[in-house]
C-alpha cells in the first residue's frame, strides 16, 4: 500500500483542498442555482395538493428538498466535469460519486428545516453509503466497545488489481430552510376534512359496485374496503379516496367523470370549489414565505483512515446501524492544526441570508463564510 495513503496530513490536506475546490465551483454558481429553483418555483401551484397529501400531522412533506438536490447535483455536475472528473454511477453511493485519476469524490445533499436544528446543529446524519467513517454503537446508552462498530458500506479508498489505490473523500453539501410547517398545518385541518367529504362519497359509490362485481353482501364489501392490500401501509378505501382527490383537483380532463360518478350535486360542488380557493390562497402565503435555503454548507467528512482522531466524533444514527452522525463540533482539520499549528474550517458557509443571521448565530458557534479569504461572522 502507498505510504501517502497512510499519511494523514495528507489525507487532510487533500480533503480540505477539495471541500474549498467545490465550495467555491458552487458558489460561484448561486446565481444560476437560484434562478433554476425560481424556475421551479413558477411551478408551485402544480405541486400544493401533493404536498399537503404528503404532508402527515406535525411533520411537513418539502418538496424543495427534490428541488434543491436535483439542480444542486446537475450544477455540481457541469462544474466538476469541467474539472476533469468523470461521473461515476454506482449502487451504494452518495447523491454524487465523480472519480479523477487518483480519488473518488462522494457528495451527499442534505436539506434541514430550521425549526429542526438536531438536523444541523454541530452535526450532519450520513448514511452508510455517504461516508467511509466507522461510528460507534450504542446500547442501552451505553457505547459497545470495539471492534463493534457501525461499518458503512463504503471503504476510505479502493484498492485495484493492478495495485493502483484511489482515497474515497466525502462530503455533505447542507442546504437549509426557513419553516412553513405553520402554513401546512393550517390548511392540513381543511385537507382532513375534505378526506372525510370524499370517503362517505367513495363508500356510497363503490360498496354497490364491489357487491356486483365480486358478488359479495354489503357488509362484506365494506370490509373490503377497509382492508389493506398486500405490503400497504393504509387501507384500501383511504388509498382510493387519495386517488379520487387527485383525480379531481389535478387531472381536469377526468374531473366531470369522477363528479358524475359520485353523484357530485351542486352542493358538494361549493365544498370542493371552497378547498381550492384555500389552495390558492395557501400557494400565495408560501410563495409570500419564499422558502429558498437561507444557508448553505459544504462539511467535509473524515475519511476513515483518520478514524484514531475522529471516532469519538461518530455515533451511529436515527437509523440504528444504517447512519451515523458525525459530531463536527468546532468543526476544523484537526490533524492540519496539530502537525501545522494551522486552523482550518471543515465546515464552510457558501452563502447566507443575513436576514436570519442572529438564529443561525443560536446554533452554530462559529459562521465561517467561503470568499477570497475566509470570513469569519
Amino acid at each position: 500500500m502507498s505510504s501517502e495513503v497512510l499519511d494523514l496530513l495528507k489525507i487532510e490536506e487533500r480533503e480540505k483542498e477539495i471541500l474549498f475546490k467545490f465550495g467555491w465551483l458552487f458558489k460561484n454558481s448561486l446565481d444560476n442555482f437560484s434562478t433554476a429553483v425560481d424556475r421551479s418555483l413558477g411551478y408551485l401551484d402544480k405541486i400544493i395538493l401533493p404536498t399537503i397529501m404528503a404532508s402527515k400531522q406535525d411533520k411537513s412533506y418539502n418538496p424543495f428538498s427534490e428541488i434543491i438536490e436535483k439542480y444542486a447535483i446537475h450544477i455540481l455536475t457541469h462544474k466538476l466535469e469541467k474539472e476533469g472528473y468523470k461521473l461515476l454511477p454506482l449502487g451504494y453511493s452518495a447523491d454524487l460519486t465523480l472519480e479523477n485519476k487518483d480519488h473518488i469524490l462522494s457528495i451527499d445533499i442534505k436539506t434541514a428545516n430550521l425549526d429542526n436544528p438536531s438536523d444541523f446543529r454541530k452535526t450532519i446524519n450520513m448514511g452508510i453509503n455517504q461516508i467511509t467513517h466507522i461510528a460507534k454503537l450504542r446500547i442501552n446508552r451505553r457505547f459497545l466497545p470495539g471492534p463493534f462498530f457501525m461499518y458503512p458500506t463504503v471503504p476510505p479508498y479502493y484498492k485495484f488489481p493492478d495495485g493502483r489505490i484511489k482515497l474515497i473523500l466525502t462530503y455533505g453539501l447542507l442546504f437549509i430552510y426557513p419553516s412553513y410547517s405553520d402554513l401546512v398545518r393550517e390548511i392540513r385541518q381543511d385537507y382532513t376534512e375534505l378526506f372525510e367529504f370524499f370517503r362517505d362519497k367513495v363508500r356510497k359509490a363503490l360498496v354497490p359496485i364491489l357487491v356486483e362485481l365480486l358478488r359479495v353482501n354489503k357488509v362484506k364489501a365494506e370490509q373490503i374496503l377497509k382492508s389493506k392490500p398486500e405490503k400497504s401501509r393504509y387501507p384500501r378505501e383511504k388509498l382510493i379516496v387519495e386517488c379520487v382527490i387527485r383525480g379531481i383537483f389535478i387531472h381536469e380532463q377526468e374531473r366531470n367523470e369522477l363528479l358524475k360518478s359520485l353523484d357530485i350535486n351542486s352542493e358538494d360542488k361549493r365544498i370542493i370549489e371552497a378547498f381550492s380557493e384555500k389552495l390558492k390562497d395557501f400557494t400565495n402565503k408560501l410563495r409570500e414565505r419564499d422558502v429558498k435555503p437561507i444557508a448553505i454548507i459544504a462539511i467535509a467528512i473524515p475519511n476513515g483512515l483518520l478514524k484514531e482522531k475522529y471516532l469519538d466524533k461518530f455515533v451511529s444514527g436515527k437509523n440504528y446501524s444504517k447512519s451515523a452522525r458525525y459530531h463536527y463540533e468546532d468543526g476544523i482539520f484537526e490533524i492540519i492544526k496539530e502537525k501545522t499549528g494551522e486552523t482550518f474550517p471543515r465546515v464552510i458557509f457558501l452563502n447566507i441570508n443575513e436576514e436570519y443571521l442572529s438564529e443561525l448565530k443560536e446554533y452554530f458557534d462559529e459562521i465561517v463564510i467561503l470568499d477570497y479569504q475566509l470570513k469569519r461572522l
